[in-house]
Formats: structure tokens, C-alpha cells, sequence
């Protein structure tokens, strides 16, 4: 097994790291939401849908989903630094607890459209039992659905995401390693001993 060192950017060293946490969920948010905008532009409703979305409302909803995916991210990740206190954690284990809160992602910004859907179309006077218990089961079955795509989707970011940090943990290896062996030490064509520290491993 590879030593800790191997990854100087390992995920689970990271997890108090607000700035990350901030970023990773800026990063996710405005993806999804472009590959969203993207595929309603191609199927040619993008034009009524912006026509009928007021402007306060969209930005409500963006802000929205930020602030869930931002909760979600920062309990994913403080589960995979709880995993990984006593050494590197495996990538089943970032995968795993990846898809388990990006489908929590999914449930909770499911709620927020649920939430804008009933104050601006249902009045109190209109409630009945029966129809509140319709509801309930529709967003049950909604909230299963939401949970299945949101894990689809972390999963796939997940993966983005260590493939970014293992860019990272490389560029900061060599960074390292070049201020470790000062200019000049080795003979002209001579290839240097591949530090282990930059070794790949299975470990995140």
C-alpha cells in the first residue's frame, strides 16, 4: 500500500478546507446548471421557459441549489476526512460517500422547487386531506427519483474531481521535488530518480 505522502493534495486532508468546499460547490452548481441550460437550448424550449421565469425567481432557485450543493459538499467531505484519519482513504470510499450526498443534493433541491411550486400556486383554502396526502406520495416517489439522478451526477463529478486533484497533487510533486534538487546538481541528459512521493497510487 502506498504511503500517505504519495498524494500531497489527498482528498481527505482537504476536508476542513473551506476554500474547497467553496469552490467544489460553485463548480458543481454552475456545471450542472449549464449542461441543464444546454439541453433545453437543443430541445428549442429554452425561449419560453426564460419568458415565463421571472428574474428574482431564477436567481432564487441558482442560490438554491448553491446552497444545498454547498451543505452537501461540505458533509461529504467531512465524511471522507472522518474515513481517512488513520491513513489514505480508497476511491470506493470518496465515490461511495460522493453519491450517497449528491443524491441527498438532489432530495433537498427537489424540496426548494416543491417549496416555490406551492407558495406561488396553492392557496390555504384549496388544502384538503385528501389532497395532502396525493402530495405526499408524489413527493415520496419524486424524492426517490431525485435521489437516484442526484447520485448519477456526484458520481460523475466525483470523478472529475479526482481527476482534478490528482492533477493538482502532481504539478505540487514536481513543484516540490524541483525545490528539493537545486538547479545545476544533475549531470547534463541525466533522467532523475522518480521521487516515490509521486508515485500513482489506488489511495485518494
Amino acid at each position: 500500500m502506498a504511503e500517505e505522502s504519495a498524494s500531497p493534495l489527498a482528498v481527505h486532508r482537504v476536508a476542513d478546507d473551506p476554500l474547497v468546499v467553496w469552490a467544489l460547490a460553485s463548480f458543481h452548481t454552475a456545471a450542472l446548471t449549464a449542461v441543464l441550460v444546454g439541453a433545453i437550448y437543443l430541445s428549442g424550449a429554452l425561449g419560453d421557459l426564460l419568458s415565463g421565469l421571472d428574474t428574482l425567481l431564477g436567481l432564487g432557485l441558482y442560490l438554491g441549489l448553491w446552497a444545498t450543493t454547498w451543505w452537501t459538499t461540505r458533509r461529504a467531505f467531512a465524511a471522507i476526512g472522518a474515513a481517512g484519519r488513520d491513513g489514505p482513504v480508497s476511491r470506493s470510499v470518496v465515490l461511495g460517500t460522493a453519491g450517497k450526498w449528491a443524491g441527498v443534493d438532489g432530495v433537498l433541491f427537489l424540496w426548494v422547487l416543491v417549496g416555490v411550486f406551492a407558495a406561488s400556486t396553492v392557496s390555504v383554502e384549496s388544502v384538503d386531506l385528501r389532497g395532502v396526502f396525493y402530495f405526499l406520495a408524489i413527493a415520496g416517489v419524486a424524492s426517490l427519483l431525485a435521489f437516484v439522478v442526484g447520485a448519477i451526477v456526484g458520481l460523475l463529478f466525483a470523478a472529475l474531481d479526482l481527476a482534478a486533484f490528482r492533477v493538482a497533487g502532481s504539478l505540487v510533486a514536481d513543484a516540490e521535488r524541483e525545490r528539493r534538487e537545486p538547479a545545476g546538481t544533475s549531470e547534463p541528459g541525466e533522467t532523475p530518480e522518480p521521487d516515490e512521493a509521486s508515485e500513482p497510487d489506488e489511495t485518494v
